[in-house]
């Protein structure tokens, strides 16, 4: 109980400091990287708590995360549909096709699961860029399709701030859900199959349902935010599909630390950081986030998260001890 309620009051502190800073800060480039901190925190903690908690190695989820902003590209662009109608539909959707895709592919185990869901990803690209019909604009994609409103409401200068608000809700709403989530009788069943699966199933808890159960959850909450980034950006395309874009969120997770609630938005800030800070030479970006994550696997092979974690329990044991000694 105590762990939960630290958890939350350090989560609603971020979320609080986050949307304060519009208040200080009105540099569009920096509101922009916070965006873009909250929405890729968002999905790697949906992320880490598919492949860190139910030990699913999957990497369907850009993909997932790239239909979702199609869904609202093709709603609003072919039917009219305002993006904030479709943010929902977009998650709804986007479940449903991880339930599609989760079928097939969760009845393997290990290495076949992560080369399935790849597959996966490739046909969603080949499909997409293949198409001359217009439908999902091919190799061009689709922009035009409208914004939540705030360019009506705040002006072409502020409309960022309205995007700003709805990056930080999302990213409470999804980060707080993988954590309830890890903590609840579904997360203990997870943790139940990916450390033990033998003594799991003698124990009733099936691992194909409880796995396809998460797989699909996790690819709801996803479809939201990349239909949220697709509104955000204005534009939804190919690139997302790119393979560079999974491995810098595989990278977040190793580096902050997989199966640690603080593990995604610890990698996220640090590898955004490394990304601008290179951003003069960038042949190098990719090449010093490699660098860093295999430092990191080799220093820290749980993450910078659980790093920081033994060290803190490590002083408050010396502390203990310390005042126990001068107690006496």
């Amino acid at each position: 109980m105590n762990q939960t309620r630290n958890y939350l009051f350090t989560l609603l502190c971020l979320t609080a400091a986050m949307a304060m800073t519009p208040l200080f800060v009105t540099n569009r480039y920096i509101l922009d990287m916070i965006i873009l901190f909250c929405v890729w925190s968002a999905v790697a903690s949906q992320w880490n708590l598919l492949m860190g908690q139910a030990g699913i190695f999957s990497l369907a989820q850009m993909a997932i995360f790239t239909v979702g902003g199609y869904v609202t590209a093709i709603l609003g662009t072919h039917l009219g549909i305002a993006p904030a109608w479709s943010l929902l539909p977009a998650g709804i959707i986007c479940a449903l096709f991880g339930l599609l895709i989760g079928l097939p592919c969760l009845r393997l185990k290990g290495a076949y699961v992560a080369l399935l869901t790849l597959s996966a990803h490739y046909v969603v690209y080949l499909l997409v860029l293949a198409d001359t019909s217009g439908f999902t604009g091919g190799s061009y994609g689709l922009y035009g399709f409208g914004d939540y409103g705030f360019r009506a409401l705040l002006g072409p200068r502020k409309e960022i701030i309205g995007d700003y608000y709805i990056a930080i809700v999302l990213f409470f709403i999804m980060v707080a859900v993988a954590y309830f989530l890890s903590r609840s009788p579904l997360g203990l069943a997870f943790n139940a199959l990916r450390d033990s699966e033998a003594y799991a199933e003698a124990r009733g808890i099936g691992r194909y349902k409880h796995q396809l159960l998460v797989f699909t959850i996790t690819s709801f909450f996803i479809g939201v935010a990349g239909s949220f980034y697709g509104t955000h950006l204005k534009l939804v395309d190919t690139t997302s599909f790119d393979f560079g874009t999974i491995m810098a969120l595989l990278a977040i997770m190793v580096i902050g630390g997989q199966r640690h609630n603080w593990g995604p938005m610890l990698g996220c800030a640090l590898v955004i950081v490394l990304n601008e800070a290179l951003r003069g030479i960038p042949e190098w970006r990719a090449i010093v986030i490699a660098f860093v994550t295999i430092a990191v696997l080799l220093i820290w092979p749980l993450g910078i998260a659980t790093f920081i974690d033994q060290m803190l329990s490590r002083l408050r044991r010396r502390r203990r001890a310390h005042l126990a000694s001068a107690s006496s």
